[in-house]
């Protein structure tokens, strides 16, 4: 396992484990037994950091849940807690109506868009709210304190309500750092400025085929001591190789992608670029190329992956015991 330090967090394993599968939300399917054993898995070969949220789960905080559960048994002292803050209460309203996703999520769209759901809830975002909700976030947990709380708004209209609630539960014992999840570089130089210097990690978006934190998030974390975690490595699913122009897409997340679809002509232009991979690599499996890119940037990101087989957990940890080359880095890069 490959480690970096790029900012206040600390020492880091390139690669973390997302937790956010775990959760049975848009009808993953991973038991607690197996989530158990491959978080388990995961820290006993070098994994030293997992990253979960208030929010994630069906219903909400069942990712957190079923990680604490798994960290008992002396487990929760050889990792690293993220967690996030922001979207509690509910993500989703659990109609029960029908098991169908699209059903599902287009009742869950109705229902926020009448009861104006999320804008409701940041309203009422006041620094007591958000600091218990640090402490049930402890709670389901099962642990006596998190490594690192991130704002989860991307724009929050209370960054200050977060801020305070962030240093209250840092006094009282119930986090280490704090930070924001967010790929807006004026959101996070808002955030570092109105928390006094204080943010110790800034999680955004970043793959092969969205490299824009390269041009400011990046070069800022590293200039501010600002430890710098990646999500979406896969982009969406796109870089694991598996998708095609005849693939159809049903779930609602990726049916834009679809012939007539809004983002049709990006997804052909990802395609295009994905083949150019596959052939100038000589390669079907993108996904090590792509995972490999992200950590080997020269700001030396920790990324964020989700596994739901133990396989998987398996050829993740091994993709994470070295970078890419130099010469696939320039290759992938001129892509």
């Amino acid at each position: 396992m490959l480690y970096t330090e790029n900012g206040k967090f600390g020492k880091l394993s390139v690669i973390g484990l997302g937790c956010w599968n775990f959760g049975a939300q848009w009808n993953n399917k991973v038991s607690e037994a197996d989530a158990i054993q491959i978080i388990r898995f995961a820290i006993d070969n070098g994994v030293n950091f997992v990253d979960v949220a208030e929010s994630y789960g069906f219903p909400d905080g069942q990712c957190e849940i079923l990680l604490g559960k798994a960290l008992l048994d002396g487990y929760r002292s050889k990792v690293k807690i993220v967690s996030k803050i922001g979207w509690y209460g509910r993500r989703e309203a659990d109609f029960g109506v029908s098991r169908s996703k699209y059903v599902r999520r287009m009742a869950n769209i109705l229902y926020n868009k009448i009861f104006k759901y999320k804008e409701f809830d940041v309203l009422k975002r006041s620094p007591e709210l958000l600091r218990l909700c640090g402490h049930a976030c402890c709670g389901r947990l099962q642990t006596p304190y998190i490594d690192l709380l991130l704002c989860h708004d991307d724009n929050p209209q209370d960054m200050d309500s977060f801020i305070k609630a962030f240093r209250i539960l840092k006094a009282e014992g119930f986090i280490r750092h704090y930070g924001i999840s967010t790929n807006r570089i004026n959101v996070l130089k808002r955030f570092q400025e109105k928390s006094g210097n204080e943010c110790s990690a800034c999680e955004c978006d970043y793959s092969l085929l969205n490299r824009s934190a390269e041009k400011e998030i990046f070069p800022y974390c590293q200039n501010n001591k600002i430890t710098i975690l990646t999500r979406g490595a896969l982009a969406r699913g796109l870089l694991s190789g598996k998708y095609n122009l005849q693939t159809v897409f049903n779930e609602p997340s990726r049916m834009s992608w679809n012939v007539g679809g809004s983002e049709r002509s990006n997804y052909e232009s990802y395609i295009k670029k994905i083949n150019a991979i596959k052939q100038n690599l000589k390669t079907e499996v993108v996904t090590p190329y792509a995972y490999k890119f992200v950590f080997s940037n020269e700001h030396s990101p920790a990324v964020v992956l989700g596994s739901t087989t133990l396989d998987q957990i398996k050829q993740n940890i091994e993709i994470a015991t070295s970078r890419l080359s130099e010469e696939n880095f320039k290759l992938l890069t001129s892509i």
